[in-house]
């Protein structure tokens, strides 16, 4: 019988799942965590600092998720996009509101700073070698490269998102950029000799 039951879970439509969701359902609850959690820990891990680790990251984005889901209109965008988008806002309230997170960007080399190719040499690494690069960054240069990068902001958005200007926004991911190619570097020399 448990068996039956579990097959017949994993037949829902996300359709039906969100409905069950907005009607506070808990079996729908568990299985859209269930269906989702796992993309959006990638995402969480993303934007793990120190005052906010991702396993918190990924429980309180289900929090609010399973709070607003009512929100959530299927005509824009998918279920799965809009889970991120509520993972990546409270990652950057919480980098806004932690106080010892803060963006320093040295204003001489600001003044100073040529902008140069967005190209970046990278070997074949797997998703977990590129992460845990991206997770050594400083949270600064991290947030704005995972925002730029990989969630596809524009440096505007960014700026507004991060209370910075848009000279920052570019000088943050050109450092990040820097950091993370020296890494690489180093990769391959240890890989190749």
């Amino acid at each position: 019988m448990t068996r039956i039951r579990h097959i017949q879970q994993n037949n829902f439509s996300v359709a039906e799942l969100i409905d069950g969701c907005k009607q506070k359902k808990p079996q729908s609850q568990k299985m859209l965590f269930e269906k989702f959690a796992p993309l959006i820990y990638t995402t969480c891990r993303r934007y793990d600092f120190a005052g906010y680790p991702a396993k918190d990251l990924l429980q309180d984005t289900f929090i609010k998720v399973f709070e607003k889901i009512d929100q959530f209109d299927e005509r824009k965008g998918q279920l799965k996009n809009w889970i991120a988008r509520v993972s990546i806002n409270l990652a950057l309230n919480a980098i806004r509101k932690n106080k010892k997170v803060v963006i320093v960007i040295d204003e001489e080399i600001q003044a100073n700073f040529v902008y140069e190719s967005d190209d970046m040499l990278t070997p074949n690494l797997s998703e977990e070698e590129i992460l845990a690069l991206i997770s050594k960054l400083p949270v600064g240069y991290k947030t704005v490269f995972n925002l730029f990068v990989i969630d596809g902001f524009s440096h505007k958005k960014i700026a507004d998102s991060l209370n910075i200007s848009i000279s920052t926004s570019k000088s943050q991911l050109y450092k990040a950029k820097q950091i993370l190619q020296k890494q690489i570097n180093q990769i391959i020399k240890a890989k190749h000799g």
